[in-house]
C-alpha cells in the first residue's frame, strides 16, 4: 500500500490501532505524565505537528514501522486527535494501575 497523503485516506480504526499503539508504548514506560503535558503544549501547534515528526524520527520509529510513522504524522496533524491520543494514554495508565494494584 501507498503511503497516504490525507488524513481522509487512513480508515478511522486504523487510526485508533495506531494511537492505541502510541499510548501502550508510553504507558509501559512510564513516561505518563510527561507524554500528556508536551501533548497539551503542542495542541495549539497541531498543524505543524507533521513536521515536529521529523525531530521525533528516531523516537518514534522505534516503535512505529516507516508507513506507520507516517501515518502517525498525518494523524497527530489534528487537533481531535491530539485529544484522542491524551484519553488513550489515560485510560491506559488506569487499566495499568489497576492492573499494578490487583496483582
Amino acid at each position: 500500500m501507498e503511503t497516504p497523503f490525507i488524513i481522509d485516506e487512513i480508515p478511522l480504526d486504523e487510526q485508533q490501532a495506531i494511537l492505541q499503539k502510541v499510548a501502550t508504548f508510553v504507558v509501559r514506560r512510564r513516561l505518563t505524565a510527561p507524554a500528556i503535558l508536551t501533548l497539551e503544549m503542542c495542541k495549539p501547534l497541531h498543524l505543524i505537528g507533521g513536521q515536529m515528526m521529523i525531530a521525533l524520527n528516531p523516537f518514534v520509529q522505534a516503535i512505529f514501522n516507516t508507513a506507520d510513522f507516517q501515518k502517525f504524522a498525518l494523524i497527530i496533524e489534528q487537533d481531535n486527535n491530539i485529544e484522542r491520543l491524551i484519553q488513550l494514554i489515560e485510560e491506559s495508565d488506569r487499566e495499568n494501575q489497576f492492573d499494578s494494584s490487583s496483582s
